[in-house]
């Protein structure tokens, strides 16, 4: 038996309980929430719930599922479908662990580090903007590079010691905005 959904069902707690420590296209997301709760929702509803999560900065889109096009090689349009999600974390454990997985040997855990990292360091970038009481030269992808470079030039003990404060200024602990304005100007002055 089906149920359906009514309109203002709350999507958004399933969406996160789905995802968490996941990264799943919108229709592996739907297909999940449908198989494990027998609830029937219309896309429109579910569109608006993810819709809403991405506004709040709870979900990010990480990547794209390719497969839905069953081999088609000559693609011409885009399939929503295939848009792929994750959970955006603001915490310091998780933005540390982040920040150690760009040290990896691995290109493509680097590469996803380094995409996660730069939108939890754009999102912060932007919290000061909106503030209007600071603005850095460089852009924020400069900004970014600088930061990171910086990081990676230094001794193991003053980048241990940088990497704890950089992930305390990035996360949404208590104090982490005006450590991370700090850190920002001072990378912005090593230029």
């Amino acid at each position: 038996m089906v149920v359906t959904m009514p309109k203002n069902y709350n999507l958004k707690k399933l969406i996160i309980e789905v995802l968490e420590g996941n990264e799943l296209s919108k229709k592996d997301i739907l297909d999940v929430i449908r198989s494990r709760s027998g609830i029937a929702t219309s896309d429109k509803t579910f569109n608006e719930s993810l819709m809403a999560l991405l506004r709040e900065g709870e979900i990010y889109i990480v990547d794209y599922d390719f497969s839905i096009y069953d081999g088609v090689k000559r693609i011409q349009s885009i399939r929503p479908e295939g848009i792929v999600f994750s959970i955006s974390r603001m915490d310091f454990v998780e933005i540390e662990t982040v920040l150690k997985q760009m040290e990896s040997d691995d290109p493509e855990e680097v590469y996803r580090a380094s995409k996660n990292l730069k939108r939890v360091f754009r999102r912060k970038i932007d919290e000061i903007q909106k503030d209007g009481n600071i603005d850095f030269e460089s852009g924020t992808d400069s900004l970014f590079n600088q930061t990171i470079f910086y990081l990676n030039s230094l001794g193991e003990e003053p980048k241990r010691s940088l990497r704890n404060k950089l992930a305390w200024s990035l996360s949404s602990n208590q104090g982490s905005l005006e450590m991370f304005k700090s850190i920002a100007s001072f990378i912005e002055s090593q230029d």
